[in-house]
């Protein structure tokens, strides 16, 4: 059976790293790179030109991340390449998985995993598979962490409250489940939109949707979620903060 031909276009910054893998890919068989930049503000509207099998998409790129082209990629609803994430970072990997991409590629670049990746792709592209740009929006949406059990995808909108717990923190859903996550509130504090959570303390961050009252004397903040009741401490500083943003929004 004739192999599917591939075709890929490259965006890297790194002008040495972008011919070096270039030469890798080109010489692998069924497969061609037909564009190539080290422009990230260019990388967008090259991937939408040449239509790609295949982008790899350097993640750290100066002036504009690989996830800010990702995004602007995504408004051109024809184009769906299959998205393979280049880092010279491990946590950048992770991130990989939240934008939906079909994989990812550590530098310095292992010339089999290049190939198990294109490979890949090419049996992909048999069943007439496509990288859903709707999806990628959705999953954009979700927060994604490492947790024991391995990663967890979790839309914010499902959060009651996050509870800090040593170098962990603990995330109680709308569903009744826990979550462990392996990172510490103040980093999931900066991810989080600001006009929905709050953190009312050292150790908690709320969703204030779920806020039902605040008991100054007791200094807590009452959660009702389904029927049931969260207590959650807030600190003396916080309880006129947060009272304030409230009244703003009534």
């Amino acid at each position: 059976m004739e192999k599917i031909v591939l075709t890929a276009v490259i965006a890297e910054d790194e002008s040495e790293s972008l011919q070096l893998l270039e030469g890798l890919i080109n010489s692998i068989e069924g497969i061609k790179v037909t564009g190539s930049t080290s422009n990230p503000d260019e990388a967008a509207g090259l991937i939408a030109s040449l239509n790609p099998d295949l982008v790899f998409l350097d993640v750290k790129m100066p002036g504009k991340n690989g996830f800010e082209v990702l995004d602007e990629l995504i408004k051109y609803e024809s184009i769906t390449p299959f998205i393979v994430f280049i880092t010279a970072h491990d946590e950048f990997a992770v991130r990989a998985f939240e934008y939906a991409a079909f994989d990812y590629l550590l530098k310095p670049i292992d010339p089999e995993r290049l190939s198990a990746t294109i490979s890949r792709c090419r049996e992909y592209k048999k069943t007439h598979f496509v990288q859903n740009a709707g999806l990628l929006l959705d999953i954009h949406k979700k927060l994604i962490y490492r947790s024991s059990s391995g990663i967890v995808l979790i839309n914010p909108a499902d959060i009651v409250y996050i509870e800090a717990d040593g170098n962990y923190s603990l995330f109680k859903l709308i569903n009744g489940r826990t979550e462990t996550i392996t990172v510490q509130l103040g980093k999931i504090a900066s991810q989080l939109p600001a006009d929905k959570f709050f953190r009312i303390s050292r150790t908690y961050i709320i969703n204030l949707n779920f806020l039902q009252k605040i008991n100054q004397h007791k200094r807590q903040c009452i959660l009702l979620c389904n029927g049931t009741e969260f207590r959650c401490d807030i600190s003396h500083d916080n309880i006129k903060i947060l009272m304030n943003i409230l009244k703003m929004e009534m």
